[in-house]
């Protein structure tokens, strides 16, 4: 499945188990691998919590949604910085 950024703003994301984070506001990219390392995922437009979460933790994409890992939420609790985040290299 190929997604523009706009169609990828526009999927819900929420855990297996069903619990709604919000929808993908930002990708974080990964410059040397040239692929999405996090997605930025927030309750509404106007909300400051954010997760950020690894495309390790993504299960499934779906046609209106991305499902992710239910440790997503407990390994990344909502940030309300905006900081950047440092990103681990793969091995």
């Amino acid at each position: 499945m190929r997604l523009t950024l706009k169609q990828l703003k526009s999927l819900a994301v929420e855990t297996a188990s069903g619990v709604k984070l919000g929808h993908t506001h930002d990708i974080i990219l990964d410059t040397n691998g040239q692929m999405i390392a996090q997605y930025s995922v927030k309750q509404s437009i106007i909300s400051p919590k954010e997760y950020l979460i690894s495309r390790d933790q993504i299960v499934k994409f779906e046609n209106e949604k991305i499902i992710v890992e239910d440790s997503a939420v407990a390994e990344n609790k909502p940030s309300t910085s905006s900081e950047p985040v440092a990103m681990s290299e793969s091995a």
